[in-house]
């Protein structure tokens, strides 16, 4: 079991969203340099926590025009047999969450995100063939793109070389192009999607397993409320707990919120700590036990651009 630490779990958030290729800007509220980074993702890859890195695509802004970022939330006998069924049939899935719920008959155990040309027809799809899993599916996003984002063969090479080679430093794929690190930066700023650049097209995501740390987990608390979200929002976002999809109502009765748990203690304290909010009741807490990124599909869609 590893037992994580402040510094290690900073390291993966920025990972999650920067990769292996943050600034500076993003190292240093961690109180990391780029060096530290590395050291501390690479103790978390040993001990297995982050089980490998994949290089996935925005779609939205690579193949131009009107998409939906979608969210399912699954309670199923099976969820990692019929996640496996999902993301066959779906083309653009890009991550999927496996949970465990407490009590069992309570909250979802299966989560996946994906983008979507045709939301319509392809949640009442997901809601057909999972018919014997309680499914909710969420409109998380909208993202529209008159046109597509060229890119030229050396481009194509670069991220096809990436995919191929997710976890390598830059300056060895600078030395495996020919180039200068400068020039490395210079393709990563233009094609990595950041909150800065939303016209990137590409990330690299670890796969986490949270099964294996002993003082650290990630929970979704399922709340019975009569509350409005904007309101619940003030009551618990000085506490570290944060709203999930908005507020949105799931099992046509429980708004979740989210937080990082550091132990046992910590986890009955934030039940103690909703529960005690006049008009709030806890039914239960979700677990996330795994984060598996999906990439099957990216070396066709690089291919095609």
């Amino acid at each position: 079991m590893i037992v994580l630490e402040p510094a290690d779990l900073a390291a993966l958030r920025i990972a999650e969203v920067r990769g292996l290729f943050p600034d500076e800007a993003d190292l240093k509220p961690a109180g990391l340099n780029e060096d530290e980074y590395r050291r501390r993702l690479e103790r978390l890859v040993k001990d297995g926590l982050i089980r490998s890195f994949h290089l996935t695509l925005v779609v939205p802004p690579l193949l131009g025009g009107n998409w939906v970022m979608g969210a399912l939330q699954i309670k199923s006998d099976e969820p990692r047999t019929l996640a496996e069924s999902i993301i066959s049939r779906l083309p653009f899935v890009t991550e999927i969450f496996i949970n465990a719920a407490l009590p069992s008959g309570v909250g979802h155990n299966l989560a996946l995100v994906f983008y979507s040309r045709d939301f319509e027809n392809e949640t009442r799809f997901i809601q057909t063939f999972s018919a014997s899993s309680e499914v909710e599916v969420f409109r998380v996003q909208e993202y529209t793109f008159p046109v597509s984002m060229p890119l030229t063969r050396e481009e194509r090479a670069f991220v096809q070389f990436l995919y191929q080679n997710p976890a390598l430093p830059r300056t060895e794929i600078a030395r495996a192009f020919g180039q200068s690190e400068n020039w490395i930066k210079a393709k990563l700023s233009r094609l990595f999607w950041s909150a800065n650049n939303p016209a990137g097209i590409l990330r690299i995501q670890p796969s986490v397993d949270w099964t294996g740390c002993a003082n650290f987990g990630h929970f979704h608390f399922l709340l019975e409320t009569g509350h409005r979200p904007e309101v619940l929002k003030k009551l618990i976002e000085d506490n570290g707990f944060e709203l999930v999809l908005g507020g949105r109502v799931v099992n046509r009765r429980y708004i979740e919120v989210e937080s990082d748990v550091w132990g046992v203690a910590d986890l009955l304290a934030r039940v103690s700590f909703l529960d005690k909010i006049n008009g709030v009741r806890v039914a239960g807490v979700v677990h996330n036990q795994e984060i598996i990124i999906n990439d099957r599909w990216v070396k066709n869609i690089v291919s095609l651009t």
